[in-house]
């Protein structure tokens, strides 16, 4: 019989471990990974309301995912370092999968999944802020959901911005590339054409907000289990160019004095990866 002219890398995993004659556990849950884009803010307009300011992402800055595990100490954003849970990753150790599992990426999703606005502690919006919490949001720690824009540039958060304005800023000039074994570079494009994967509304969706709406590769990346080529994957994001947004000014506080600046030092957007497709091991002798 012959060979077929074009096989998957699906096809050939699942041969190979029918020569071995054993059974196999095989799951479709993806991985995912959270990495930050960091804006800067330059040249705030600190003059009397409405006032401007100018969100600048600097081109060269790389967002490296699937390079930590479930437990490392990762940059967020603000000015403190996390501490990576489950929320952010689901890998017990960067760079490899989980539980001796062969797992073959055929599908991508993206999405921003927050926002994070670091304010200069001289000039927090809030004089009387007393909760940790809130403290800590204020300085870029943790993220921010403000539909209102009562604290965050509305260009960020807003009932009048339907889709995270920021954040489609950013795709079309990020390159993608999947990096195996520190060595093999797999240059997919640029981030635009990976939707999210049922992540958002409709209203606010990177295309059609179902799980199944996913950047595909039919025919498939292989991602190995430790000890073999290909065992160790990274993928990183690219800025390629500058990007700046004008965004506003906050000043709609009873303690606002006219030399007051408001705007934030810096805006990150907490962005997560997920990685679709077949994962195989053998099953546990336990």
């Amino acid at each position: 019989m012959a060979e077929p002219i074009f096989s998957t890398q699906r096809s050939r995993l699942l041969e190979s471990y029918k020569k071995l004659g054993q059974p196999i556990v095989a799951r479709t849950i993806p991985y995912h990974s959270t990495g930050v884009f960091k804006g800067t803010v330059v040249d705030a307009d600190t003059s009397i309301p409405p006032g401007v300011a100018f969100l600048k992402f600097a081109k060269n800055q790389q967002v490296i995912f699937f390079s930590y595990g479930i437990g490392d100490q990762i940059d967020l954003g603000g000015t403190a370092f996390q501490t990576a849970s489950e929320a952010e990753t689901n890998l017990a150790k960067g760079t490899s999968t989980n539980g001796a599992q062969d797992f073959v990426i055929e599908g991508v999703g993206f999405h921003c999944r927050g926002m994070r606005v670091q304010y200069p502690t001289g000039a927090i919006p809030y004089t009387q802020v007393t909760d940790a919490a809130v403290q800590q949001m204020l300085l870029g720690n943790n993220p921010i959901f403000d539909p209102a824009a009562i604290i965050m540039p509305p260009q960020g958060q807003s009932p009048f911005n339907l889709e995270n304005g920021i954040f489609q800023s950013l795709l079309g000039q990020c390159s993608l590339t999947f990096l195996f074994d520190q060595q093999r570079i797999e240059k997919i494009g640029t981030l635009d054409i990976l939707p999210q994967a049922g992540a958002q509304s409709m209203l606010r969706a990177n295309g059609v907000p179902e799980n199944s709406n996913r950047y595909r590769i039919p025919e498939g990346y292989l991602w190995r289990k430790d000890g073999l080529d290909d065992c160790e994957l990274t993928v990183t994001a690219t800025l390629r160019n500058d990007v700046v947004i004008p965004i506003n000014r906050i000043t709609n506080y009873k303690d606002v004095e006219a030399t007051s600046n408001y705007a934030p030092t810096q805006i990150s957007l907490e962005c997560v990866m997920r990685l679709f497709g077949l994962a195989v091991n053998m099953p546990s002798q336990n």
